[in-house]
């Protein structure tokens, strides 16, 4: 598993294109394992389907901000980390997990770490909008999404913080597959002070959880003798959309926490897609 951060820049920065992104998905390599080709139309789809699904769980809008939003005049800029888990381990030689089909040398990584930047601006009538951009680690993917969100009852002490989000994020720079996640949720928590003086002290902790959805749209970007051959072609979780089918519009649970002491924050979160793998969330960040 590539997880050292450090190591990760230098392979970035220096080597040829092949040595430094291994990590991207190719679809042309469905059919063939360990030079042998596989002519399994069911499985191939099957493959396809999974890696799809997980893609999606892992490029759709982290949930890495409190139930609260910033208020007219909040600002918060934030670096953040996500690690979402992989199907990448086959059950013998000759049973290649879905990652490993579509990856060159058939040994992928088993999470898939994303760092990013994340922007949110307060609005009046307790509104948030807010923008991110990451890097798919050790390949030539970016995502970049968007979301905007609600607070139902921001500043009544009395009861929980209520919000709800709805966003988009777009997989960005893969040469043979195009997919873009609609995601939402119904986000409740409470912020409560930290520290033993409380009032003097600037700190507070506010744990978080809640509900949604995510529906995919993807389409690999093959010629059309390629795609028949491989027995694959768009799906989408979206009703209206002519490639509409059953399974690609999933529900989503999260739970998180969020520490802060003055306008510093860290906040961590877990979040689980079905029919997909859990997803891990770290953010540090400023709020002004």
């Amino acid at each position: 598993m590539r997880i050292l951060f450090s190591m990760t820049f230098a392979a970035v920065v220096s080597g040829n294109a092949h040595a430094a992104y291994p990590d991207d998905i190719m679809l042309t390599q469905l059919d063939t394992w360990r030079g042998n080709t596989v002519d399994n139309t069911q499985q191939l789809k099957g493959a396809y389907a999974t890696v799809v699904r997980q893609l999606g769980a892992a490029v759709m809008n982290a949930p890495v901000t409190p139930s609260e939003t910033l208020g007219l005049n909040g600002f918060d800029v934030a670096s953040s980390h996500s690690f979402a888990f992989l199907s990448a381990k086959g059950a013998s030689i000759n049973q290649p997990a879905p990652w490993e089909r579509v990856h060159i040398n058939g040994d992928p990584s088993h999470v898939m770490w994303r760092p990013g930047l994340t922007i949110r601006k307060g609005l009046p009538l307790s509104l948030e909008v807010g923008a991110n951009w990451s890097w798919i680690g050790f390949s030539r993917q970016t995502v970049i999404g968007g979301f905007g969100r609600w607070s139902v009852f921001e500043g009544w002490r009395q009861g929980p913080d209520v919000s709800m989000q709805i966003g988009y994020s777009g997989y960005v720079g893969n040469d043979e597959l195009e997919l873009g996640v609609l995601d939402g949720n119904m986000s409740i928590g409470y912020t409560m002070p930290l520290g033993y003086l409380i009032g003097i002290n600037q700190a507070d902790i506010a744990p978080f959880g809640g509900l949604g959805f995510m529906q995919l749209n993807a389409a690999p970007v093959l010629d059309g003798t390629t795609a028949d051959r491989l027995g694959i072609g768009p799906v989408s979780g979206l009703r209206r959309n002519d490639a509409y089918i059953e399974g690609y519009s999933l529900l989503t649970t999260h739970l998180g926490v969020r520490i802060r002491s003055g306008d510093f924050h860290l906040t961590t979160s877990g979040s689980i897609v079905a029919k997909a793998l859990p997803t891990l969330n770290v953010s540090v960040g400023l709020t002004h």
